[in-house]
């Protein structure tokens, strides 16, 4: 289960900023590979907390994890 997601990002924090930290190469996009492969280490570092009080996965993402793996997201890229 994602917690976040690509299009949660481009609301957030909008697609110049999102195509600024992840567009290494250059090309004025977003580069979807380097943005799933940190999305699912913010999924995993969320996990390893979550797991030690909740069976997961979850069954629902509540509002407040989808923000804080928008925030994790963003400090890793």
């Amino acid at each position: 289960m994602s917690y976040a997601t690509k299009q949660d990002l481009l609301e957030r924090f909008g697609d110049n900023e999102i195509t600024q930290l992840t567009d290494e190469l250059g090309q004025g996009d977003v580069d979807d590979v380097l943005l799933n492969r940190v999305l699912a280490d913010a999924d995993s570092e969320i996990d390893s907390y979550l797991s030690t009080r909740y069976a997961l996965p979850l069954a629902t993402t509540p509002p407040v994890l989808t923000r804080i793996a928008c925030d994790v997201v963003r400090y890793l890229l």
